[in-house]
């Protein structure tokens, strides 16, 4: 029989074995190759598009979805009667993320979408419109625990065009969101894929000298690789006229480079004053390169500031954060970023100094740096900033060593700096 291996097989987003028996129904007596045979299969979430009385329209949609992120959308629309109809739908796939010390869950929703006209007996035509579109989004796999468990959703236009002006990409946008409220959630992340990602011209209503954040629907979202991160603005109801965004300044840059040294594309880098979920500073990809490192309160003076993205200080060294987020940047900069970090930025502990030491403790130094996930890095590096400076009494490993402890000679080296000098100084990812 095969080896196989744990990780890839379940993934990150699958907290343990019991979660992952009981998400596939099986008998605590199940085996670890039964749980994997189970968990691996394609799910299909398939229905009738059924429309209310009186209106002669009818038809079908279904998305088949592999566990390595490769998915099929197909369907119909059908015309039976008078009149003719141009048609659009909107499918999404939509899931909850757990937020950690937060009882509402965050959503996300996988967004499909297609157009086309039916002629009704009123005119000749094709009185049946079909689509199959295949392709693949690496965040599907990396979200397979929630996807494979996920909700079909879908809000069907006719006489309509979405994918016309910025305003309808807005109302596209708007029921995106509209659908997700069908988990009762704290906020919903929104993949768009396939047809959707081509006809949606997002960059229509990216804010004037904004790189990166659109804003729809009273709502601001951080643009990345076919998705869309909903964005807050501490403390306020978020606005076009607040959200504010800049390159590093000078004096920050030579604050980064004692940490970093020249690993950091900092001509890539902007600073907004944004945060995701739970008022917690995340950083993530933006369109042309951009990474956009979103620091809430942070955001006027990074290198003082010594809270946790909220109005709050005293929680962190001066500038830790700025330093953990930055080990984001490092990370999509050096293509160790993976698509399942940028999917639950929105909805774990991204952003907050050393995390949930529960979930995002790293344990003993020692392993080699890859085998850290993305998190545990963010926090080996910003708590080797901060050592005893750090006044997280949950911060332990380094706690005992001075900040930015280098001394390789000393008795009481810090050992984790093998991973600043061999991986973050190195660019070895």
């Amino acid at each position: 029989m095969p080896a196989m291996h744990c990780r890839s097989v379940f993934g990150h987003a699958a907290a343990s074995f019991e979660d992952v028996r009981a998400s596939v129904g099986v008998p605590r007596t199940a085996s670890v190759r039964q749980m994997a045979d189970l968990y691996v299969r394609e799910v299909v979430f398939d229905e009738p598009i059924v429309t209310s009385d009186g209106v002669a329209l009818g038809g079908h949609h279904r998305v088949t979805i592999q566990r390595d992120g490769r998915y099929r959308y197909q369907g119909h629309f059908r015309a039976t009667g008078f009149p003719s109809f141009d048609v659009a739908i909107l499918t999404t796939v939509g899931y909850t993320i757990p937020i950690p010390g937060v009882p509402t869950p965050a959503a996300a929703q996988v967004a499909f979408a297609a157009q086309g006209r039916v002629h009704g007996t009123n005119e000749a035509g094709d009185r049946e419109h079909t689509w199959d579109t295949e392709g693949v989004a690496p965040l599907l796999a990396a979200e397979w625990q929630g996807v494979r468990r996920g909700q079909l959703n879908r809000h069907l236009e006719f006489d309509t065009d979405w994918f016309g002006p910025a305003g309808d990409v807005v109302g596209f946008l708007a029921q995106v969101v509209a659908l997700g409220a069908t988990f009762g959630a704290a906020g919903v992340a929104i993949v768009i894929v396939g047809e959707a990602a081509d006809l949606l011209d997002v960059e229509q209503i990216v804010l004037p000298g904004i790189v990166g954040v659109v804003f729809a629907g009273g709502a601001a979202y951080v643009l990345g690789p076919s998705a869309l991160i909903p964005g807050f603005i501490v403390g306020a109801a978020v606005t076009a006229a607040l959200i504010t965004q800049r390159p590093i300044f000078p004096h920050e840059e030579a604050f980064a480079i004692e940490v970093f040294g020249p690993t950091l594309p900092f001509d890539r880098i902007r600073l907004t004053n944004l945060v995701g979920f739970g008022d917690r500073p995340f950083t993530a990809p933006g369109p042309g390169g951009v990474i956009l490192v979103n620091l809430g309160k942070g955001f006027d003076n990074p290198t003082t500031y010594s809270g946790k993205g909220g109005d709050e200080e005293g929680l962190s060294a001066p500038g830790q954060l700025f330093i953990h987020e930055l080990t984001h940047a490092w990370q999509i900069a050096n293509e160790s970023f993976t698509p399942e970090y940028y999917c639950r930025a929105v909805a774990t502990s991204t952003g907050t100094l050393g995390g949930d030491m529960s979930t995002y403790g790293y344990g003993p130094a020692g392993p080699s740096w890859g085998s850290f996930g993305t998190e545990q890095q963010g926090s080996i590096v910003d708590q080797w900033f901060a050592g005893s400076t750090d006044p997280d009494e949950r911060s332990q490993q380094q706690r005992p060593y001075r900040a930015k402890d280098d001394d390789e000679q000393g008795a009481a080296q810090n050992p984790y700096y093998r991973y600043i000098r061999d991986n973050i100084r190195a660019r070895v990812a």
